[in-house]
């Protein structure tokens, strides 16, 4: 039995994840099977497409062209040996489209043709539904079966552990299989008394002398010791010059920083827990490093000591990647730098960036990521979608047939088969809302184009534009304010050639919730804001100090911070015991 393997891409539908894979189609007989690197199947006798190993998924849905060499006649597809569709076909080309359900992980699609049938297949495209991440089993858009992760302390090898094994560290909540090199230490260059009780809102200052300048980490073993079962508001940070400070909540399992967290000998009839910490610093030669503890509990009786510290000088972490084309990953299977050639795009590793995204350093980043004021109206993207809904309504029909059409992974509007965009023009109107410009991209393409005269055209709120045939990409950005935009698109050929799009998208850049008027995102180009937005001094066009503002309104800053720019950005602390030990200003 002949094989012969071609790729495919499975597309993005519902919203639900991209996955490539590829197809096998083998045939059932005689090898009386025909492939042509354009999406064409000939087959002069049954055949099947196979693929394994793709889990979780719930709908498949297949697009293609096929006709056969009688005036009428029928062909039975099979799914794993279940009767799914029987076709009737022409001697001329017609378009398919079989959709059905299917939970098995391996799947068997099989043609099944009588002898004197003679069956030819071109642009065939297969799509699938997957379900959503973390979940087992779906069915008609739901989770039935969700995978939750009820591990509160660290996983390694699928199961829930108190400390990671030697060799492993925690990231994430993740034991990381990892090299670290300790530095060996003596009494002389370090000033440290082990086992000292400090009681929470006391100090302890470490010194420790180097013979050189090193990057490393720092490991700190305590024993921490309250009359309470939880105290959270019970606070160890760890200070050093020019070094942002790094919290540990000791009383509470949380696992960003914690290498491992496990109960230890009670002391003065106090429960004691014990907890790692790993932080990396810059080393000098003379170095003090402060550690405070805080607990805004009054009634908190606890206390603290340091049990052991060590220190690294040299990480590796290893990452297992299973990621086609990915040459490096990091934690939980995420691809962090794709192979030459490919570029990386939603944890995958492809050969080409969408036309909606932009190329840096070897990723391909989302306009919107880029430029966090972009608001998608129109974005091309499935050949399910309505061509109202991204053309808009015929204004001048010429009975011309203009559909979706998908390609060699891409979506295009005319250009199939019997499809013959000549002369008929769209107009659309749409709501922008608050925006201060709006760009529109595509690409175009000019089938059988004979005259110099043969163009598309473009028209926003009355003023036109045209492409010619020596133009293939469109990339436009106007200043623009009003709320209601009228757009109008057509073509506009003298022959029997046609106008074919794709990759087409229309965006606004918008001001934000709270502002009536804008010229730009940031929030200096706000000329006018909302009433009645509490905290908000409408002089200054700022909100009162202690409050940043986002789409909601002005927002408090978090604990300890004076001034910031947004909760995770403090540009000032506060003065007072919140800001000593809460407080991380933005460096």
């Amino acid at each position: 039995m002949q094989m012969i393997f071609v790729f495919f891409l499975i597309e993005w539908i519902n919203c639900w994840n991209v996955i490539t894979q590829k197809r096998i189609v083998e045939s059932m007989g005689n090898d009386n099977l025909i492939l042509d690197d354009n999406y064409l199947i000939l087959a002069k006798e049954s055949f099947q497409i196979t693929y394994k190993g793709i889990i979780g998924y719930r709908r498949l849905h297949m697009i293609f062209d096929a006709q056969g060499n009688f005036s009428q006649m029928e062909i039975l597809i099979k799914v794993n040996g279940i009767r799914r569709s029987l076709l009737v076909l022409e001697e001329d080309f017609k378009e398919f489209h079989i959709e059905f359900e299917h939970q098995a992980s391996d799947i068997k699609i099989q043609f099944i043709l009588s002898e004197q049938f003679q069956l030819s297949i071109r642009n065939f495209n297969l799509f699938v539904d997957e379900c959503p991440k973390n979940c087992k089993y779906c069915l008609s858009g739901y989770c039935d079966l969700e995978i939750l992760d009820q591990c509160e302390k660290l996983r390694f090898n699928q199961q829930c552990v108190d400390e990671c094994p030697k060799g492993y560290i925690a990231e994430f909540r993740e034991c990381i299989k990892t090299s670290l090199n300790q530095l060996g230490l003596n009494e002389k260059n370090q000033k440290i008394e082990f086992g000292l009780k400090k009681k929470f809102g006391e100090m302890q200052e470490l010194h420790f002398e180097f013979e050189y300048h090193f990057s490393g980490w720092l490991e700190i073993v305590f024993n921490c010791y309250g009359n309470q079962q939880n105290h959270y508001n019970s606070i160890l940070k760890i200070s050093k010059e020019n070094t942002q400070p790094e919290t540990v909540h000791p009383f509470l399992s949380i696992y960003y920083n914690t290498q491992s967290y496990k109960q230890c000998q009670s002391n003065y009839e106090l429960d004691c827990v014990q907890v790692t910490g790993l932080f990396k610093m810059d080393f000098e030669e003379q170095n003090n490093i402060k550690i405070y503890s805080f607990s805004k509990s009054i009634e908190n009786y606890g206390f603290w000591s340091i049990n052991e510290i060590k220190f690294y000088d040299k990480q590796q972490k290893f990452y297992e990647c299973l990621i086609d084309e990915c040459e490096k990953c990091s934690f939980n299977h995420l691809c962090n730098q794709c192979k030459i050639n490919t570029y990386l795009y939603e944890n995958k590793c492809i050969k080409e960036c969408p036309y909606f995204t932009v190329q840096i350093d070897g990723k391909c980043i989302k306009i919107e990521e880029q430029q966090k004021d972009i608001t998608f109206l129109i974005k091309l993207y499935s050949p399910f979608q309505d061509l109202q809904t991204i053309l808009g309504q015929k204004t001048f029909e010429m009975k011309e047939e203009i559909n979706f059409r998908y390609e060699n992974g891409t979506t295009l509007i005319g250009g199939g088969l019997k499809d013959n965009w000549r002369r008929t023009t769209f107009t659309k109107q749409l709501n922008l809302g608050k925006h201060y410009s709006i760009r529109l991209m595509f690409n175009i393409s000019f089938e059988n184009s004979t005259s110099d005269s043969d163009c598309f055209t473009y028209t926003i709120d009355g003023k036109t534009f045209y492409v010619r045939k020596n133009v293939s990409y469109i990339d436009h950005t106007l200043y623009h304010n009003k709320n209601i935009l009228n757009m109008n698109l057509g073509c506009k050929f003298s022959s029997n050639g046609r106008c074919v799009i794709s990759n087409y998208y229309f965006m606004t850049m918008k001001c934000s919730s709270l502002c009536l008027q804008c010229v730009g995102s940031l929030a200096s180009d706000c000329k006018a804001y909302q009433k009645n937005i509490e905290k908000f001094d409408y002089l200054k066009l700022q909100c009162l100090e202690g409050y940043y503002l986002d789409d909601s309104g002005c927002q408090k800053c978090s604990i300890g911070c004076q001034i910031c720019e947004s909760y995770n950005k403090c540009l000032k602390c506060k003065e007072n015991s919140d800001g000593q030990f809460y407080c991380q200003p933005y460096i």
